[in-house]
């Protein structure tokens, strides 16, 4: 991994907490979602049309652009049953573990294979991250269909990873992203009827009345957040470092929620940090 990759990966996990902090303050979680996929896909088309981007040649792609809007599909419709369904804080950290789904269909799937240090670091930045982020006294086995959720939200995430990473090789980084969240703001419409979310539309312009500012920074940051990444795919950032990388998002987010929330357990926390700061590093070096 290159220094200028390992940077974006790194400004794009720094990103991440920030626009996740705007858009936790609405309780309306569907309508939420919704109006954060439209807000991207506005913001994509503008920055599409002042680039000049081919936005149609994402179709010689269509496969992995199916495959992108599959993942990214079943990770926002999962992640929102979980909400409703179970603890987040629980099964955040499965969540999160994505460079494991991409380890997984790396080598069951496209004959990929890892060197030992970068399986090393792999194995324990997630470690960290899930010691980072674990409840005490809550257990993942007592909500089986919460943790099964969980699982295929990971790999979710592991699938829309993979097909991105591939995808901007013969893509802007910007006509994907475009399609991707522009396609899915139809889609979601129909399955959020069918789980009996009325008027989402609705709901959504009114979250939009009462916060224009949060709602349109949120979009902007995990705009550039997530671009960043498909950037540092299209300069030849492998899929299952740039992952991991990713995950320093996660200490990121736990500073952030102490300094608001003022929690505890500080101690644990930094020795979680360390744990996840050192895969990284062995990440990088061992892609290097």
């Amino acid at each position: 991994m290159t220094f200028l990759i390992a940077a974006m990966v790194v400004a794009s996990a720094c990103i991440h907490p920030l626009w996740n902090l705007l858009i936790k303050g609405d309780h309306d979680r569907v309508a939420s979602w919704w109006l954060f996929t439209v807000m991207l896909s506005a913001i994509g088309g503008v920055v599409c049309f002042v680039r000049g981007a081919d936005v149609m040649a994402v179709f010689d792609v269509w496969p992995l652009l199916a495959m992108s809007i599959a993942g990214q599909y079943l990770y926002g419709l999962t992640l929102i049953r979980i909400y409703a369904d179970g603890d987040l804080s629980a099964y955040y950290p499965i969540v999160r573990a994505s460079p494991v789904g991409v380890v997984i269909i790396g080598f069951l799937f496209m004959n990929e294979s890892y060197g030992a240090q970068v399986l090393l670091g792999i194995g324990l930045t997630v470690f960290g991250a899930f010691w980072l982020q674990k409840q005490p006294g809550r257990r993942l086995l007592d909500d089986p269909r919460t943790l099964a959720l969980a699982v295929v939200c990971m790999m979710s995430t592991a699938i829309y990873s993979i097909a991105d990473s591939q995808a901007v090789r013969h893509v802007a980084p910007e006509a994907l992203f475009f399609w991707v969240e522009t396609l899915m703001v139809f889609g979601y419409l129909p399955v959020f009827a069918l789980m009996g979310h009325r008027g989402v539309i609705l709901r959504a312009a009114g979250l939009m009345r009462a916060r224009p500012v949060r709602h349109i920074g949120a979009g902007a940051l995990a705009y550039v957040s997530y671009v960043l990444i498909l950037a540092a795919y299209a300069k030849g950032g492998d899929v299952a470092a740039v992952t991991t990388v990713r995950q320093l998002s996660i200490p990121m987010s736990v500073l952030l929620g102490g300094m608001v929330l003022k929690e505890a357990l500080l101690g644990r926390r930094l020795a979680a940090s360390l744990c996840l700061a050192g895969g990284i590093v062995l990440v990088i070096l061992g892609s290097s």
